[in-house]
């Protein structure tokens, strides 16, 4: 998996300069899967032009120092959004996909350099995604200001195949798999710091016992030690909400609000480092439509964690 790193004039420029070292997690929902580029295996995702124009100055405004992608499964949309934020974002990995099916859709943004970078597709999966894409992790090493290097794994799992309940026996036993494979990679030498962000398909209120899966294995849920800290102020708890314009289908609409996007840290390799502030971001709805009111960039929200010295 190649690295990219962009040294020419960027197209944009403005991003606020975190404190401390954050790391942001969207599902961008950008799903528009096409064979050889041109032939629709599934119909695209909603306003999808519209949300990737508006994409980069929303990724931007956040702010994080590393900023991991799920669902940029088009190649021109992987390039627009690494060239448009080279400014800000110099290191990107996960562009550059060879051969058919389509991969995995993730990407990784990085202020600082990215020492390594390679996709693993998952083993586990269902067979109708294996048709045209693959679920998996893009697993890199880098090294943040006043934490030093660390592997950050980017990841989504899988929710219900293309047809099932994301909430099924089947679906939960391919998602055990699934974290069995992450966990393992996060064994092998390299940092003593692990960061595992994400989309995961479940949550401590939905598919808890894939949740849990990661607490037993010695990872902590960022968000739910954050908001366990003295003075923080009430947030907004969920990154999946059927009351958002942009989720559509009978299905996803009957399930309930929940929070699946996570930011999950090995607990033996806080040594040294401690957990800040954990939000919910991008809720907002920006994105303007023509005879239409605005909606958000994507379906899922966002997730940016903060990562202090200390402790």
């Amino acid at each position: 998996m190649g690295i990219v790193v962009f040294t020419d004039s960027p197209l944009f420029q403005r991003s606020p300069v975190a404190a401390v070292p954050s790391i942001l997690t969207f599902n961008t929902f950008l799903f528009d899967i096409r064979l050889f580029g041109l032939f629709r295996v599934y119909n695209s995702a909603p306003h999808l032009q519209p949300r990737l124009a508006a994409l980069p100055e929303a990724l931007g405004e956040v702010g994080a120092d590393v900023i991991c992608l799920q669902e940029v499964f088009r190649k021109p949309h992987r390039a627009f959004l690494a060239e448009t934020l080279a400014g800000v974002y110099p290191h990107a990995a996960g562009i550059e996909r060879r051969g058919l099916p389509l991969g995995t859709g993730l990407m990784i943004l990085s202020r600082h350099p990215i020492e390594t970078a390679r996709m693993r597709e998952f083993r586990a999966a269902f067979l109708e995604e294996r048709l045209a894409i693959r679920m998996g992790m893009l697993v890199s090493v880098l090294r943040l200001p006043d934490i030093g290097r660390c592997r950050v794994i980017n990841l989504h799992l899988a929710a219900g195949g293309m047809f099932g309940h994301p909430e099924s026996v089947k679906a939960e036993e391919v998602r055990r798999r699934q974290i069995g494979e992450v966990l393992r990679a996060a064994d092998e030498p390299g940092p003593e710091l692990t960061i595992i962000a994400g989309d995961f398909n479940a949550g401590p209120d939905s598919s808890a016992v894939n949740y849990r899966y990661l607490l037993d294995a010695g990872y902590l849920d960022a968000f739910a030690e954050a908001k366990a800290l003295p003075g923080q102020p009430p947030a907004m708890e969920m990154t999946w909400d059927p009351a958002n314009p942009m989720i559509s289908g009978e299905l996803n609409r009957s399930l309930p609000r929940q929070r699946i996007d996570h930011v999950f840290l090995r607990r033996e390799g806080m040594a040294g480092r401690r957990l800040g502030a954990a939000r919910i971001v991008l809720s907002e709805r920006r994105v303007a439509l023509a005879g239409k009111g605005p909606v958000p960039v994507s379906d899922h929200y966002g997730l940016c964690v903060d990562i202090e010295a200390g402790g």
